[in-house]
């Protein structure tokens, strides 16, 4: 027998038991799960010309499940701080209060949940009313990160066992503040912890990679099922199976869709079927008409703050453009000889025409900070080597810089990928000299894996929010200099190292940039 929603349903698999059966014998109990994740927006998004995700179609197709299914457990599967404008200015408070409301059960974390520190995810978890947990996340003295702890149980029909795990803390604020316990232990201890408690399946929840969710559930035979991230922004969902039927789905990103598990359990045997179908919230899903109006007085209140316009550009500027820019904006805050900015922190491109702060925000949406350090030529190109290791492709950790230009070798061993660094003037790096350098605090502090700056010497007590100093670029504008003592400064400092650098890395005729930024800059 197949079971399929009436609602949009990419996806159905063949039922082991028929639903007649389940009635039969009090002995087989029979219980639903849905799982969404990936939250950056209240309203819906589009990709490829398709519209898709948003509060309101979410609200609308949880309504129909539970009208079809009695009352389903709900799962939010993290990542609902970081990574857009809205996020920028709520940090993730409307997602939770929106996932009270619609009755949430339990949640796992993503790692852009500790977008603005440790202490920012506790104050979610608080506000939560539903089971936020983590197996694996600890606190730096080996306690369990989240006060609602390490696993949870859940009644729906069947009693349903959790167990969540989260990776790459190490690409946000928090890296020095909560610890990753190893995936495959944390799940062991916390399936054993949970057969205690006479459940009927035991659920993974995964902010991890692919492989790593296979690698577990293939160690930990006594998950029923994987529930994780998205493969990726623009991959559809994907439903695998272990070798042994066992399922992991991983949803369309930006809660694009939701993912319904049947579950039925024989007490008598001790056996689980579990039947998966993926219900896509695309543009055939209507939305729920309460949560689409708050969406909307979101958005009017966003457009209020944000919608003034700070800049214009004659030509669209993507992700590495932005990224030298905003290290120039670090190097201009601070007066320093040399910017940095990870690759991974920009988070979009921006076309042509007027700039607003909005758009602002949307390219740096995580409110980093920035800080000024020294650092020695020997530190530098150890940062550099880590940086590209981390992704030569461009993100997380790559390093965009301001003040200096470098060339690599992505396929090069390590310590040698790096082959040649040049400074603004025209001479080499000196490995032995030291430089004041303005950076993402991120970085400073070892995240993305480069951990070359982490004791060196601040040159301030005072931060800016990276966005600011972006801003302030854009608008040619100053906010408090609190004077770092390097050798950049000049009238055409942030005009004219910007046009060279973007000169240097990407071979750009230097008058059509300068103009470029004359159009940014009105100068």
């Amino acid at each position: 027998m197949k079971k399929c929603l009436s609602i949009v349903t990419a996806f159905c698999v063949t039922a082991a038991l028929a639903a007649p059966a389940h009635a039969q014998t009090t002995d087989v109990v029979n219980g639903d799960i849905a799982y969404f994740q990936d939250f950056k927006e209240f309203e819906p998004r589009e990709r490829g010309g398709e519209e898709f995700g948003g509060i309101a179609r979410l609200a609308h197709v949880l309504e129909q499940l539970r009208a079809q299914e009695g009352d389903p457990t709900l799962v939010m599967g993290g990542e609902l701080v970081g990574g857009s404008s809205f996020n920028a200015i709520h940090k993730g408070a409307p997602f939770v209060e929106a996932f009270n409301e619609l009755g949430v059960d339990v949640g796992n974390f993503g790692n852009h949940d500790f977008d603005y520190g440790a202490e920012h995810a506790l104050d979610m978890v608080e506000l939560a009313e539903y089971d936020w947990i983590s197996s694996n996340l600890v606190n730096p003295d080996g306690s369990p990160f989240s006060p609602d702890g390490t696993v949870s149980v859940q009644e729906s029909g069947v009693r349903l066992g959790f167990v969540a795990l989260t990776s790459d803390l190490d690409r946000t604020s928090a890296a020095r503040e909560v610890l990753e316990n190893d995936l495959i232990g944390s799940a062991r201890a916390g399936v054993d912890k949970l057969q205690g408690e006479n459940v009927d399946a035991i659920i993974l929840l995964t902010q991890v990679s692919r492989v790593n969710t296979i690698a577990v559930m293939e160690a930990v035979p006594e998950l029923d099922a994987a529930l994780r991230e998205e493969n990726g922004a623009s991959l559809p969902t994907e439903v695998h199976q272990t070798a042994d039927g066992r399922y992991i789905v991983g949803p369309d990103a930006d809660y694009g869709a939701v993912v319904h598990l049947d579950i039925t359990a024989d007490r008598a045997t001790g056996e689980t079927t579990i039947e998966p179908a993926v219900i896509r919230l695309d543009e055939t899903v209507p939305e729920e008409p309460t949560w689409a109006a708050r969406s909307e007085a979101y958005y009017q209140d966003l457009d209020d703050r944000l919608g003034g316009v700070i800049a214009h550009t004659e030509v669209a500027l993507d992700r590495a453009e932005l990224g030298i820019m905003v290290a120039d904006s670090y190097r201009r805050h601070f007066d320093t000889q040399l910017g940095w900015q990870n690759g991974g922190g920009i988070r979009t491109e921006l076309p042509a025409g007027d700039i607003t702060l909005r758009d602002a925000y949307s390219v740096l949406p995580f409110g980093n900070k920035a800080v000024a350090v020294e650092a020695t030529g020997e530190e530098i190109l150890l940062g550099l080597e880590q940086g590209i290791a981390s992704n030569p492709a461009g993100g997380n950790g790559f390093p965009r810089v301001a003040g200096l230009s470098f060339e690599f070798e992505a396929d090069a061993a390590f310590g040698e990928r790096v082959t040649s660094v040049t400074m603004e003037d025209g001479s080499a790096l000196d490995p032995n000299a030291t430089y004041t350098l303005a950076i993402s605090q991120f970085l400073q502090e070892g995240g993305d894996g480069t951990d070359a700056f982490l004791d060196n010497t601040l040159l301030t007590t005072k931060m800016v929010t990276d966005v600011d100093a972006f801003v302030a670029l854009l608008t040619g504008e100053d906010i408090e200099q609190p004077g770092a003592g390097g050798s950049s400064g000049s009238s055409a400092g942030p005009l004219t190292s910007l046009v060279a650098a973007i000169a240097d890395l990407f071979g750009a005729v230097a008058g059509s940039v300068a103009q470029l930024f004359q159009q940014i800059f009105g100068r």
